[in-house]
């Protein structure tokens, strides 16, 4: 939306082919350009005296090269008007995936994969990487279908906050060009300590905690009907785990957007916990959104 392509991390993995296909795909209507990177880590060789060395470098970058080729093949035979560009870059595959991120209108990676990380807790990778980004970063499921049977359902995350209405944006800005419906999806439940000397009450009106969420979605939705009148917008107010919710509402949709993380007064959805939780187990891509303020704060 920004005249900065879509970046896709590629390293080969049936995950990252799948991020790929769903990246084209977006990019076709959202950008008009698609950015596929490889990244290759530095081949250092330790003797046994302890010296370091590179090796083999530009062998390594060559087969890469092949590698992108041979994925942006069928790529550009599906997309043959979308700009597509393929680049090796050496350097550690998360770093070099936040440097890309900066010229990048959305970050698209598979839920598996980045090549020599793929061994590590893929939690921990994506979170560093929805964390630190300054996009928005998609993470793809491994075989997630190249679906075109009707428009997108896309689910986004609400909790009250003025952090998660930068999810809330961008779900609308993506179902207003990809022709989809947005659900904003709230989870509510009965009070809980959030951290040392919170006290719970003992008593506490059910009905009312109900209404005061549907009221809080309400004003968190208001103006968006006038912002994108194209768009068919849906509340959607379920008691439970918010995790739990939005992982449900994920075999549904085709888009989950949460934000990167909540300070509202209903558990937002933070990074580490609820987001962690649905990057890890969501059945449909999930797209994590942060703030610009949010990025300033992080990057001072």
């Amino acid at each position: 939306m920004n005249g900065n392509p879509i970046v896709t991390g590629y390293d080969g993995s049936p995950a990252s082919s799948a991020a790929a296909d769903w990246a084209a795909v977006a990019a076709e209507r959202w950008a008009g350009r698609l950015r596929v990177v490889h990244a290759v880590p530095w081949p250092i060789l330790r003797t046994a005296s302890g010296s370091a060395t590179t090796v083999g470098l530009e062998q390594i970058r060559r087969a890469a090269e092949r590698l992108l080729a041979k994925a942006c093949r069928p790529l550009r035979l599906a997309h043959p008007d979308l700009q597509i560009e393929a680049a090796v870059v050496v350097g550690d595959p998360v770093a070099v995936l936040v440097r890309e991120a900066a010229e990048a209108s959305m970050l698209v990676l598979g839920s598996r994969g980045l090549g020599e990380l793929r061994d590590l807790a893929a939690g921990s990778v994506m979170a560093h990487l929805a964390t630190h980004a300054p996009c928005p970063v998609v993470v793809v499921p491994a075989g997630w279908p190249r679906r075109t049977d009707g428009p997108d359902e896309i689910v986004v995350g609400v909790d009250g906050s003025e952090l998660s209405m930068a999810a809330i944006g961008f779900a609308f800005r993506y179902a207003e060009v990809m022709g989809g419906s947005v659900t904003a999806l709230m989870a509510w439940h009965d009070p809980q300590s959030t951290g040392p000397g919170d006290i719970v009450p003992a008593v506490y009106d059910i009905d009312a905690l109900e209404q005061d969420s549907a009221a809080v979605l309400g004003e968190t939705l208001a103006g968006q009907a006038v912002d994108h009148p194209g768009v068919k917008a849906t509340e959607n107010l379920v008691r439970g785990p918010a995790a739990n919710v939005l992982v449900d509402a994920s075999r549904r949709a085709r888009l989950l957007v949460v934000g990167s993380r909540g300070r509202g007064r209903f558990l937002g959805l933070m990074l580490g916990s609820v987001s962690r939780a649905v990057l890890h187990h969501a059945q449909c891509p999930v797209a994590v959104v942060r703030t610009t303020a949010e990025g300033k704060e992080r990057d001072n």
